[in-house]
């Protein structure tokens, strides 16, 4: 029962984020959506994609914080397999945003 807690969770954030995007007055519509896609980032490889970019855009660290709160979620939901699978995620994007450009990659 604890595992479809996560998904559920995940889909309201987005659904938040996509109302919170359309009204002016309420300035959490991308946090919410970078929360969701930290949720779904496991289920589904957009979201992994998007993560990325977030990770690489990122230079307070934020999401990586977010991503280890997301995982020790799973793991009290005991999802042990897609918390692994959330870090090997973040582990993976924030090794390649902390590797210096070569001289190709800055043209």
């Amino acid at each position: 029962m604890k595992k479809l807690i996560i998904p559920a969770l995940a889909a309201l954030l987005f659904i938040a984020g996509l109302i919170c995007l359309v009204l002016p007055f309420i300035p959490l519509g991308w946090l919410l959506i970078a929360l969701a896609s930290l949720l779904m980032a496991p289920y589904f490889k957009i979201m992994r994609k998007f993560i990325g970019w977030l990770t690489k855009i990122d230079k307070t660290g934020f999401v990586e914080k977010a991503g280890e709160k997301a995982s020790h979620l799973y793991e009290w939901a005991g999802d042990h397999k897609r918390a692994e699978k959330l870090e090997a995620i973040l582990d993976e994007n924030t090794a390649e945003s902390n590797q210096p450009k070569t001289a190709s990659e800055k043209k």
